[in-house]
């Protein structure tokens, strides 16, 4: 099993964590499902027809590595849909989505099941559970994002 650089959510992004002034390693699907969510491209989504000539706010990656690939590119579409979505029944469905949208490109690699609920007026619980075809190891990722500051405010691996 190969390990990443462990993120851990402090309220202002996604930070690497320290632990007696050395970094901690964790399982790399964690990182991923979290990068792909919370990648920071939610200004705009890559749709492949944008002119050279106009100022381009999705992430310069996708069309430099993945301009032939759209199912590769980082859209960050569940980041974007939780700072505009009203949080109910039809919204927590759209977060969902965003969710597996964003998770698509695991499934060649793992079998990725999403659970989205909201716990209060502002604050959604996404769970994440990631099952390795190779190995049938499984990962679960809980994410609590907070629309009052517009941030996750609990990420953990359970």
């Amino acid at each position: 099993m190969t390990k990443d650089l462990q993120l851990s959510e402090f309220g202002s992004g996604g930070d690497v964590t320290l632990a007696a002034n050395d970094l901690i390693l964790t399982e790399e699907l964690l990182q991923m499902a979290y990068l792909a969510m919370f990648g920071g491209n939610k200004e705009a989504s890559t749709k492949g027809n944008e002119l050279e000539s106009e100022e381009r706010l999705d992430w310069w990656g996708n069309s430099l590595l993945w301009s032939q690939t759209p199912q590769k590119q980082m859209n960050s579409y569940t980041e974007q849909i939780l700072e505009t979505v009203v949080l109910n029944s039809a919204g927590r469905l759209e977060i969902k989505r965003a969710v597996e949208k964003d998770l698509e490109f695991l499934s060649n690699i793992a079998e990725v099941t999403v659970e989205v609920s909201i716990l209060t007026t502002d604050r959604v619980e996404i769970a994440v559970g990631l099952k390795r075809l190779s190995n049938l190891e499984e990962k679960n990722l809980q994410l609590i994002f907070d629309n009052a500051v517009n941030a996750v405010i609990i990420e953990k691996e359970i």
